[in-house]
């Protein structure tokens, strides 16, 4: 693989859902500090997952999460 694209942004939920790494629930007025990791292979659909402000904040200082499949956004 020669090229992998990465974005973290932020993107206010407008429903509840779960943090794809900790199961967190979203409520969307309280939704202040989540982030959507975007992972784009070439010739492939990208893969997104919505991480809680906690599980963002770690991760963006160095710590491996595993996305859980089954809550990917």
């Amino acid at each position: 693989m020669n090229t992998l694209t990465l974005s973290v942004i932020h993107v206010k939920s407008n429903r509840e859902q779960p943090c794809g790494v900790c199961g967190a629930q979203f409520v969307p007025s309280e939704d202040t500090g989540s982030r959507v990791l975007s992972i784009k292979a070439p010739a492939q659909e990208p893969l997104g997952a919505l991480m809680c402000g906690g599980c963002y904040s770690k991760w963006s200082h160095g710590t491996t999460v595993t996305v859980q499949a089954s809550l990917a956004g």
